[in-house]
């Protein structure tokens, strides 16, 4: 049966009688699991007590703590949201990254610790709730949108103040439909496609921040749904179609048996297409065109066998440290961290990122908040300035390496005197490895990452000393349109079908075919079917995705004739 090959350790024994429930669609696709039902905790209850006035510094920092403390939990959720989503689902986190700093938030909270005497949950959940109960006198949809980023807010800094047992995506059952009155944006945005099959709630459109989230993370949602008539089905089997806004529980075999046939449409990887998947695909025309993929949890990896996928096309290195909960920079910890991802990855081929950080991405132990990020000290910037860093890394990656089969990508590469500068840097961490007569991969491809316009203009010279290229596609478009891709407003001049973007594409696939080394695109622009055959016309044979698109690019791919392809990129672009 189709819902025990998903529920895989359950066991699903039906005998009760179908119900179907209709809602709102919100993100598309279908799921099946279990229905997790999520109580709400809105009642913040606090206790309310008189401080002494020694004690109004000791408040105020633990308030300032608490500050620091959700700050940073909502810098790692727009890490993650980076490289998953849309610019608006980042936007989103931003924006309550800002709200911390309001001083509503900060001033006055402070302000009526020091005058009232009390203690400073109460005061700050007062505070809020004044707040959030002159918004709520209004009917405006949008004004109902920012009360619920404030009691979002206000659950996150509560948690460190007063630890509740707060709502959280993070901890339930694998293979849920999670079933909720009302999602909190960073609910959703903690929210794993690995663990979370569906989200099913009674509130939120489809223009809402959780629902943006959900359709960045490709969660079906389905809303206005009566959760009173949920309660009594905590547990149970259900199917989430996102096309339809259904809800089906309780599902007979007819209606598992037509969503299986429909199991195209199914977001996850391992369900859509199983083991009848083998490791590359050919076109109509029978050229292979191979599908790699692109990670940043070790999760990711039990699907990708599912997939018999056989590369790994992009490791995002920062977030597997993230997602990891490493504490530290140490050599020790990231040693055994990518030593498990090599044993984990067995005989695939991985192509290592080596950290893309920078002031964007603060995890890093630094001072510098630069005002525009992506055009300052960042990747390969970054690591040269941080050469502690930079080293930490190389000698625990060329250790895990022994391991496997790796290659080394540099990220940012702009020019031939940065490229050669990280290469001799690389060498000498070589050097220091074999005086400390500690093992370690002597021989391996370093390859750089094409993102800046800079790079294609210069391509001729520079892929002639890398042993291969991965053109990234989001932050090529974005410095190439000036266009920032997580701010809607720019949204229209970010377009992947841009004949610029197009012809600085093609060049690189010409001067790395002169060159004599492997190309291939681990951008957004890989994940989608629709522009699979201009890539493919463009002499593009590898593709590296997230998991969760690898079958519909293979789909994709088997209904191209890459003769077809390469005309029609001829005849659109003249290139």
């Amino acid at each position: 049966m189709l819902a025990q090959i998903i529920l895989r350790d359950r066991e699903v024994t039906k005998v009760e009688e179908e119900v179907r429930i209709k809602g709102a669609p919100v993100s598309r696709g279908v799921a099946i699991g279990a229905l997790y039902i999520l109580q709400s905790d809105e009642k913040w209850s606090v206790p309310e007590f008189t401080i002494s006035p020694t004690d109004i510094d000791n408040e105020i920092a633990r308030y300032r703590t608490a500050l620091h403390l959700s700050g940073q939990e909502l810098d790692k959720l727009m890490i993650f949201l980076q490289e998953e989503g849309s610019g608006e689902a980042i936007s989103i986190v931003e924006a309550h990254r800002l709200m911390l700093l309001d001083p509503v938030v900060t001033h006055d909270v402070e302000t009526k610790i020091a005058t009232t005497l009390k203690n400073t949950e109460s005061i700050f959940v007062k505070e809020m709730g004044a707040y959030i109960d002159a918004l709520m006198a209004t009917e405006d949809p949008i004004i109902r949108q920012r009360v619920l980023d404030i009691k979002d807010l206000l659950a996150r800094v509560l948690r460190h103040l007063h630890p509740t047992g707060a709502l959280s995506c993070l901890n339930i059952p694998s293979q849920s439909i999670v079933c909720a009155n009302e999602l909190a944006p960073s609910q959703t945005a903690e929210a794993s496609p690995n663990q979370i099959r569906a989200v099913v709630t009674k509130f939120g459109g489809s223009t809402s921040h959780a629902a943006l989230i959900a359709k960045a993370k490709g969660i079906p949602y389905i809303s206005n749904i009566d959760m009173s008539g949920l309660d009594s089905f905590g547990g149970a089997i259900a199917i989430v179609d996102g096309h339809l806004g259904e809800v089906i529980i309780h599902p007979s075999q007819e209606t598992l048996n037509h969503y299986n046939a429909y199991r195209k449409d199914f977001c996850e990887p391992s369900i859509n297409y199983g083991g009848s998947y083998i490791a590359t695909d050919r076109t109509l025309d029978n050229k292979i065109i191979e599908v790699q993929a692109n990670l940043e949890d070790l999760h990711d990896l039990y699907f990708l066998k599912e997939l018999r996928t056989k590369t790994i096309g992009l490791i995002r290195s920062e977030f597997l440290y993230l997602k990891n909960n490493v504490d530290s920079f140490c050599e020790a910890e990231q040693f055994e961290l990518y030593k498990k991802l090599m044993q984990l990855s067995g005989n695939m081929e991985v192509t290592f990122r080596i950290f893309d950080i920078g002031s964007d991405k603060r995890f890093v132990h630094t001072e510098v908040i630069e005002p525009n990020p992506a055009l300052g000290c960042r990747s390969i910037r970054f690591l040269i300035n941080h050469p502690k860093v930079f080293s930490t890394q190389v000698r625990a990656v060329l250790r895990a390496a022994k391991y496997g089969k790796m290659k080394l990508l540099l990220p940012l590469i702009s020019d031939l005197h940065e490229l050669r500068e990280a290469k001799a840097f690389i060498e000498n961490v070589k050097q220091d490895l074999k005086d400390d007569r500690v093992d370690f991969c002597e021989e391996i491809e370093i390859g750089c990452m094409v993102e800046v316009p800079a790079f294609v203009i210069m391509c001729d010279l520079l892929v002639r000393e890398c042993d291969f290229v991965s053109i990234g596609t989001n932050d090529l478009a974005q410095y190439t349109f000036a266009a920032d891709r997580s701010n809607p407003s720019t949204a229209d001049r970010y377009r992947h079908d841009h004949p610029a973007l197009v012809r600085m594409i093609k060049r690189v696939v010409d001067e790395a075919e002169n060159a004599g080394i492997d190309v291939s695109i681990c951008g957004e622009i890989a994940s989608d079917p629709a522009y699979t055959e201009l890539l493919i016309g463009l002499g593009i044979t590898k593709l590296s995705c997230a998991p969760r698109f690898i079958p519909s690019i293979k789909e994709a791919i088997r209904k191209i004739d890459s003769v077809v392809a390469r005309r029609k990129a001829y005849e659109r672009f003249r290139i």
